[in-house]
């Protein structure tokens, strides 16, 4: 009897071994499923439009982003000035950025509070500036910051709200020492 009872107590536990085993691979598998069918769902690319640069200078201000994973992303923002100089030096820039996201929902993933790193090129025009520039562009580098805010919906739309600064590494004489970058876009993932 006390055999029997010994073996029923070895065979039930290495099954509830096995149970716990089995029970991890299939937590694992979820998230792992979970996170490809996040991307399937909302897609891993992002297009948005900066409405901000619209309204306070005719200027087209586009982003691309790439979404890593739940928690970080990576892309490119490309801005044209259209009008004159009153609201911002840069005629062009183009400012490649990492984002590592912050307090997100992992059902929409990269979103919720972001903060980035950023640098920028960009053909600047100082004439406005200081009377000791000649009306020529000239060409910046910066590296910065930034944070803010992204919201995302069961669509793939999203809206952002950011701000950052960079030091122009460049400086010209006279010149401003920094830019910035202010932002609410509006954008879509697929």
């Amino acid at each position: 009897m006390n055999k029997t009872l010994f073996y029923s107590i070895i065979l039930m536990a290495s099954f509830g071994i096995y149970a716990q085993e089995e029970d991890n691979i299939t937590k694992a598998e979820l998230v792992k499923d979970s996170s490809s069918e996040y991307a399937q769902a909302y897609g891993k690319h992002e297009v948005r439009l900066n409405a901000l640069d619209l309204v306070v200078h005719p200027a087209l201000h586009l982003y691309y982003e790439r979404i890593v994973n739940e928690s970080s992303g990576y892309g490119a923002s490309l801005f044209i000035n259209f009008g004159d100089y009153d609201a911002t030096y840069q005629s062009f820039a183009f400012s490649p950025y990492y984002r590592f996201y912050f307090l997100n929902r992992k059902d929409f993933g990269a979103s919720g509070l972001f903060v980035e790193v950023f640098s920028t090129l960009a053909s600047a025009n100082f004439d406005d500036f200081s009377s000791a520039f000649n009306d020529e562009d000239h060409f910046m580098f910066s590296m910065g910051v930034g944070a803010g805010k992204k919201w995302v919906n069961r669509n793939g739309f999203s809206f952002e709200v950011f701000a950052g600064v960079g030091r122009y590494f460049n400086q010209l004489d006279r010149g401003p020492e920094a830019n910035g970058r202010f932002g609410l876009s509006v954008g879509k993932r697929f």
